[in-house]
């Protein structure tokens, strides 16, 4: 027998030691916001960064700062021509586009992240201890215009950044723009530009504003209208009141859920069809069609995709419509110099010219069905005349091919995120569609409006023991005390924001106080 082993004594750890691994990595969290602002140009963004502003302090508590990008680009590059308000413009895009050219594309975003790192070395200096504490403050940034931009926001804030995509027709636009003095054709001229310069470190609005996180659209409505959505938004963020979503938001979701079948090469476009209740009867996605009917998808019994015939899974793995458009454009060359318009050694010159025309902006030879019409053939199929007054919701703006469809089918509305450059439908069918929400005797197109599909299910979804009491009361969640669903810990944000300091202070545009 082995000698009996001897009780080792343990003192009892403290009561701390027993805190849970998650207690403790939440008391480092922080209930700090970062909600980024972008719009086309002409959109009320300052009126909605004062509104939310407003909110903010009055009702939730919080301290706010505005970062307006544009100050940065004076304090940077010098202050823009006050000529008139189109010079102004002009120049500060030019000089923002400068700015990027030299130091990189995210320069703007970049020098707000460091004025809010500033801002927070400030604060813990007035602390006894110097140590950094979490603050109760939004940082509201007015506003974001290319796509590196929001790429650098999102990196160093991840889930407290709110991303707000602010949108008004057309004609709201340039009313805006005539009241500050803008006459029409240079309105034209700095909506054209603002929306997507033809380089990397240009604007590029249209292609960044799609990215939001949550869409408002602002027309003529009242001022209460436009409180009513910033209210609910920050309801929404702050878990407050139990929100839900709205019919329009789970439909658009479905949408995007819907396009996610898609093996489209070109992109993945979802439409969700709803009847005149609300009810959604049909969802659908660009795709090739299969002999039988409906599309092509992937299936566990056809592993290998033998009997895929989708254009990924064809000998040439390219697109038709690709294919089609470069055998045109070679026959117009052909053609060309075959009646002498043209030499032997222009024809690859002029190649390259069709090429960059409208050529490329035909989709007739695609071989895949576009969501909609996907859409409005399962609909039809499932509910018949139940489609007519219905509402369509497409994750991009409807081609003018499904524009005669949408029309035809009787549906009322379409609403719509990503913008679509090559349609032509407003143009081909201008007597039955219309972008003025007013016009109800036509089909009207509109920007989506309310919680981007990307966070619905984040912000939608409850945290277990939110909504009740033991008793089984609804929980109470004063607006002052409330916190933010999603928070970061103050471990990580100034080392990540100093990442994009150092960077700055290595190109020598701030200095070691970051001014």
């Amino acid at each position: 027998m082995g000698k009996a082993l001897k009780k080792i004594e343990v003192a009892p750890p403290s009561e701390n030691l027993f805190s849970s691994t998650s207690l403790k990595v939440q008391s480092t969290y922080t209930q700090e916001l970062v909600i980024a602002l972008c719009g086309p140009i002409g959109s009320p963004l300052k009126k909605v960064g004062g509104e939310l502003k407003r909110i903010l302090e009055n009702r939730l508590g919080y301290e706010c700062q505005v970062i307006k990008l544009s100050k940065l680009i004076e304090e940077k590059a010098g202050e823009a021509d006050n000529s008139s308000s189109f010079d102004r413009t002009q120049d500060l895009i030019n000089k923002g586009d400068d700015l990027r050219k030299v130091y990189g594309n995210s320069i703007l975003a970049d020098l707000a992240i460091a004025q809010i790192a500033y801002g927070r070395e400030k604060d813990k200096q007035k602390t006894a201890d110097k140590k950094i504490e979490s603050r109760r403050i939004c940082h509201i940034i007015d506003s974001i215009k290319n796509q590196e931009e929001l790429e650098a926001l999102k990196s160093v804030y991840r889930d407290m950044l709110y991303f707000m995509g602010i949108f008004s027709p057309l004609s709201s636009r340039e009313h805006n723009l005539k009241n500050k003095g803008v006459v029409l054709a240079e309105v034209y001229q700095l909506i054209d530009r603002d929306s997507g310069e033809e380089m990397a470190h240009g604007q590029t609005v249209r292609d960044t504003f799609p990215l939001a996180d949550f869409f408002l659209r602002v027309d003529s409505g009242s001022a209460t209208q436009l409180k009513s959505k910033l209210d609910r938004f920050l309801n929404i963020i702050f878990g407050i009141d139990i929100p839900t979503p709205s019919a329009d938001e789970t439909a658009m979701y479905l949408a995007a859920a819907a396009a996610a079948n898609s093996a489209c090469m070109s992109r993945q476009v979802g439409a969700a069809i709803t009847n005149k209740i609300g009810e959604v009867i049909a969802v659908g996605w660009n795709d090739v069609p299969k002999a039988g009917g409906n599309l092509y998808q992937y299936s566990p019994s056809d592993q290998n995709s033998e009997n895929d015939k989708r254009c990924l899974h064809l000998a040439d793995e390219r697109c038709f419509n690709n294919i089609e458009k470069e055998e045109m454009t070679k026959q117009i060359a052909i053609a060309l110099k075959e009646n002498s318009l043209i030499q032997n050694d222009d024809q690859t010159k002029v190649m390259q010219v069709i090429q960059s025309s409208k050529i490329k902006d035909l989709i007739e030879f695609s071989r895949s069905i576009h969501a909609e019409m996907h859409a409005i053939i399962i609909g039809s199929q499932i509910a018949g005349d139940k489609i007519r007054g219905g509402k369509l919701y497409c994750t991009t703006y409807p081609c003018h091919a499904c524009a005669r469809h949408i029309i035809a089918a009787g549906i009322d509305e379409v609403y719509y995120i990503e913008p679509y450059r090559k349609s032509l439908a407003i143009k081909l069918h201008s007597d039955a569609i219309t972008e003025t929400e007013s016009e109800i005797k036509k089909v009207r197109i509109l920007s989506f409006d309310g919680v981007a599909p990307s966070r619905y299910l984040k912000l939608f979804t409850m945290k277990p023991n939110t909504r009740k009491e033991s008793d089984g009361k609804k929980k109470y969640i004063d607006p002052k005390k409330a916190l933010p669903l999603d928070e970061v810990t103050l471990s990580s944000l100034p080392a990540l924001e100093g990442i994009v300091v150092k960077k700055l202070r290595d190109v020598k545009i701030i200095n070691a106080t970051i001014q």
